[in-house]
């Protein structure tokens, strides 16, 4: 297990291929996992709480180089307000930034990653096999299980690209029990792809990642909107606790 003094805050990725989609989910389910965090979903569309999905390629960082799975829900503190603005919190300031996002699974594919995510965020990494495709004509991933057997596999086209702003992440996480807030500065070009059409389909439906997709609703289903960026930078720093 590493420590936190192997790396030096911003950790940095620096050539990175990144994709997320939004889609509807179960309130119930949502609200289940977020039951105790201090947590609730932050981002609602048409009524329902939403969940994203990453799919992220990285070529160069300080980590190495990896593939890497995110399942998480877009959330706010408990005592704030939900609603539209909400969504224009997705760019404000960080001293302003109330929304961020909770990540229930992340697989990646060296033991590198998992150590640091755990150790420095407290992130839920686990090691498991991801293959990405991004540059055949179309978006296909494949996560194999700890048997090296299909888990989950998520495939879409380009769709139609409208250019954004680079968007800012934040994230909340447990380490050592404690709330933590990290926020991630992003510099790169970005893209709303519009119509992309990214779908997940569960192929062991007894494993935690595929339960909580088919219990969340959304395998088969079509996302809300698509961002990529093929030339996604961040600089990842040092959590800060939170009081509850």
């Amino acid at each position: 297990m590493i420590t936190n003094q192997a790396y030096t805050f911003p950790v940095k990725f620096e050539d990175v291929h990144y994709i997320a989609s939004l889609y509807t989910a179960n309130t119930d389910k949502i609200n289940e996992i977020l039951h105790g965090t201090g947590l609730k979903a932050g981002l609602h569309f048409f009524g329902k709480p939403t969940v994203a999905l990453g799919l992220i390629k990285y070529k160069k960082s300080d980590l190495g180089a990896y593939n890497e799975i995110i399942l998480s829900i877009p959330v706010v503190q408990h005592h704030e307000k939900t609603g539209l603005s909400n969504w224009i919190d997705l760019y404000a300031n960080f001293n302003k930034r109330k929304g961020g996002q909770y990540i229930v699974h992340i697989p990646v594919t060296t033991q590198v990653s998992v150590d640091a995510g755990r150790t420095l965020w407290g992130y839920p990494k686990t090691r498991l096999p991801i293959t990405h495709d991004f540059e055949s004509g179309g978006i296909h991933t494949l996560l194999l299980n700890e048997s090296n057997k299909p888990l989950i596999t998520v495939s879409g086209n380009a769709g139609f690209e409208i250019p954004i702003p680079p968007m800012p992440l934040m994230t909340y996480s447990f380490l050592n029990e404690a709330l933590l807030k990290t926020t991630v500065n992003v510099s790169c070009n970005m893209s709303c792809k519009i119509n992309s059409g990214l779908t997940i389909r569960v192929a062991d439906p007894d494993h935690p990642i595929g339960k909580s997709i088919l219990d969340w609703g959304i395998e088969n289903r079509k996302p809300i909107f698509t961002i990529e960026s093929k030339q996604f930078k961040a600089g990842f720093n040092k959590g800060q606790i939170i009081a509850q």
